[in-house]
Parts: structure tokens; sequence; C-alpha cells
């Protein structure tokens, strides 16, 4: 038996480093078996037109003519697949509870069961970021799928960054525009704890390319953040303004974040 690291902070608390060991693998294991789950029922449409389609082209179509036909079926294949994976992956996340609260406080040393819910949101979101993102972003169906996946999201919003995770703890007005290569992330990680907080970004908010945004950002309606810009945790940027810099400040004044 041993004492966590939280008992020399004031936190009384006593862990099995065996009860440990079990919580980390029972969090990969659970992760591999729901996602093998949803992979599997994603590929199930795609397969079954691909099986119609091949029976219909051997009917009418021989030689190069069949080729390029079953070549063309890819598209609407994958399509099918991103779709079911997508939705698939976010109405488990959504059924099974494996979705990060704010304002959450996760030790790593104590795998916690909040902490396992917010790896396995991670790992299940990851795998549609890698098997989807790159096609799909910046389109209203990428909006979609973080709208499933438990994002509040208003309308004409367009996100063309893949390093936008966390869905659950966004908050976008309208006409949000997050441009290439944007770093935003409900979550951080501060001497072995894992933090939580929203980011909420008010109508008409533009953040430019490559900015990296913390966790308990809140922006005015019509904020304009400069490309290459940094926005610390807990800044609250004002209505109508434009901040640039590292870390962030209105333009042509002091710096006047927090």
């Amino acid at each position: 038996m041993t004492t966590d690291r939280s008992a020399l902070d004031g936190v009384p608390h006593v862990a099995w480093r065996g009860e440990r060991a079990w919580r980390f693998a029972w969090t990969l294991v659970s992760a591999f078996l729901v996602l093998s789950l949803v992979l599997g029922l994603a590929a199930v449409l795609p397969a079954l037109f691909w099986q119609l389609h091949l029976r219909a082209t051997s009917a009418f179509l021989s030689g190069p003519a069949r080729i390029m036909v079953l070549a063309m079926a890819s598209v609407p294949t994958y399509l099918l697949f991103a779709a079911g994976l997508m939705a698939f992956s976010a109405g488990a996340t959504r059924l099974l509870g494996w979705r990060p609260r704010p304002h959450a406080e996760m030790r790593i040393s104590a795998m916690e069961p909040e902490l396992s819910d917010w790896a396995r949101y991670g790992i299940m979101s990851h795998v549609v970021r890698v098997l989807v993102g790159p096609v799909l972003r910046n389109t209203p169906v990428w909006v979609w799928y973080m709208r499933a996946n438990g994002a509040r999201i208003g309308r004409r919003v367009w996100v063309n960054s893949l390093d936008v995770t966390d869905h659950c703890l966004l908050d976008f007005g309208d006409d949000v525009v997050i441009g290439a290569g944007v770093h935003l992330s409900g979550h951080t990680v501060e001497r072995g704890v894992v933090r939580t907080a929203p980011v909420r970004l008010g109508s008409g908010t533009v953040v430019g390319v490559s900015c990296h945004m913390e966790i308990d950002v809140v922006t005015g309606p019509g904020c304009q953040i400069g490309s290459l810009a940094m926005v610390p945790k807990g800044s609250r940027l004002k209505a109508n303004r434009t901040y640039v810099g590292v870390p962030v400040h209105v333009v042509g004044d002091e710096p006047e974040v927090g």
C-alpha cells in the first residue's frame, strides 16, 4: 500500500499501487473495446454499399470501365464510414458518460475514475480526428461532429484546425472563425494535475492562424485575435477589440488581459 501525493497536499487519500495499475489498464482496455465496436459499426454501411456496388457493376460492366466505376465508389464509401464513425463515437462517449466536466482537478498519479473518463473521451476524439478530420475540417460536417461530441456552437461557425479539442468544454457563439493551426482546448496539465475549464468565444470572434489559447478564456463579441498570439489561462478579452502578441494585448495599448 502506498500513500498518494495528494496526502502531502493536505488531502488524505490512500490507494493501493495495484489499484492504480488496474484503473490504468481498465481505461485502455475499455477504450479499445468500445473503439473496436464503434469502428465496426461505422464500417457496416460502407461494406454493404461496396457489396451492392460490386454486384451491380459486374452485371453490365467489365474491364477498364468496371475498374473506373469501382474506383469512383471509394469516395462515397469513405464518406459513409466517416459519418458513421463521427456519429457512433460521439454517441458512445455520451451514452457511457466519458465526458470531462468543467473545473475538474484530476491527479494523474491517482488515476481517478474522472481522469479515466477524460482519457477515454480524448482517445475516441483523437481517432475521429486522425481518420476523418484531415478531409472534413473547415466544413459544416466537422462543426456538426463537434456539436454531437458535446460542444455548444452557434450558427455559421468555421473551424479550420484539428487542435481544437475537449469539445464538450467549448462554447462558441454565432459567426466564430478558427484559423488553421490554432491550439484551443479545455484542459491543461500542471505539476501532474489535469485541470479543465470551459472556453467561451463570443459571437463574431476570429482566432488567427496558429494562435494558442489556454483554458478558462472568455472573449466578447466581435473580438479579433491575431495570428501567432498566445491567450493566457483565465483571460477575459473585451468585445470589438483586436488582440495580438505573446501574451496578447490590445493593439496600440498596454497589455490588459486577465
